[in-house]
């Protein structure tokens, strides 16, 4: 299994944040399909429902410049208090000028890490939390991730998030049609600026895309960006594509349970609002920690 660089190496500093909007600005189908962009409003009635009059918080984990988010909020009541997080603390900035909400307070946190997710658990509200993840699950393991955040939601919370789906019931064809999405000169760009700012440096070399195995799901197809070069290849970006059978089954596993699910149609884009079906457990003691 070749090496690979840490996801929050690609947005860590601000320059990368500006070079990954401009792929976003320039490849992202969500910006130039309206459909794609009429599915982030979707949730809002059944997410109303649910909420009634109470009021609630955001938690925007992953959120980038919060474009996603504003079209759900849309179409929702004002926050009673809005936590933007991103591993880039300049986009989660931005999103929270872009966002309403009575409140706002913005955090840079790696969302791999349980130390970050269980200080998050102690900042939220006392108001039921609407926590949304779009665009971040399958840049990330998403059995972990989705686990470490059961874990600190409370009974009334709802987890919206989104994935990109691999179209049809074949993961590894469906990645295939939709590679051209990712090997682009934007996005080369984007990753060799990454690449370049990376310590310890890597060796000289050449970016290769390409569909391959998940290394812990073989049955789910991963598309990677690798650097080639005399020694054995890095991955340097990957985005899990799973058919939507897939993330049915990460949903089961992590402990929620599936409220409703939307895919666009051409069945390269859904998002599923869940709640947790088991009561959250205590993150785990750091064992380095010494007992009082």
């Amino acid at each position: 299994m070749p090496a690979e660089l840490p996801a929050s190496a690609l947005y860590s500093h601000p320059s990368l944040g500006r070079l990954w909007k401009k792929v976003h600005l320039s490849c992202s189908p969500f910006l130039h399909r309206a459909d794609l962009q009429r599915l982030y409003g979707l949730p809002s009635a059944r997410i109303r429902k649910h909420f009634g009059r109470r009021s609630y918080s955001l938690l925007a984990l992953g959120c980038a410049d919060g474009t996603k988010e504003s079209l759900l909020l849309k179409k929702l009541p004002k926050p009673t208090s809005l936590l933007a997080l991103d591993t880039n603390l300049s986009l989660a900035r931005r999103a929270a000028r872009r966002l309403p909400a009575f409140q706002k307070s913005t955090r840079r946190a790696d969302l791999t890490s349980n130390l970050s997710l269980q200080v998050l658990s102690s900042r939220l509200s006392p108001h039921p939390t609407l926590i949304t993840l779009f665009g971040v699950l399958p840049n990330l393991k998403p059995l972990p991730l989705l686990r470490s955040i059961r874990r600190f939601v409370k009974k009334d919370d709802l987890l919206l998030f989104s994935a990109n789906l691999a179209p049809g019931t074949n993961g590894h064809s469906g990645a295939i049609r939709v590679l051209p999405q990712y090997d682009n000169p934007p996005t080369r760009k984007w990753l060799e600026t990454a690449i370049l700012r990376y310590r310890p440096k890597l060796p000289k070399g050449h970016l290769e895309f390409g569909v391959f195995p998940d290394p812990k799901q073989k049955n789910l197809a991963r598309i990677e960006a690798r650097w080639m070069s005399n020694r054995l290849p890095i991955i340097v970006f990957s985005s899990r594509r799973p058919t939507r059978l897939q993330v049915e089954s990460w949903i089961q596993s992590s402990g929620f349970r599936r409220l409703k699910r939307w895919i666009e149609p051409r069945g390269e884009e859904g998002v599923w609002l869940v709640q947790s079906l088991i009561r959250p457990r205590p993150f785990p003691r750091d064992r380095n920690r010494k007992k009082r």
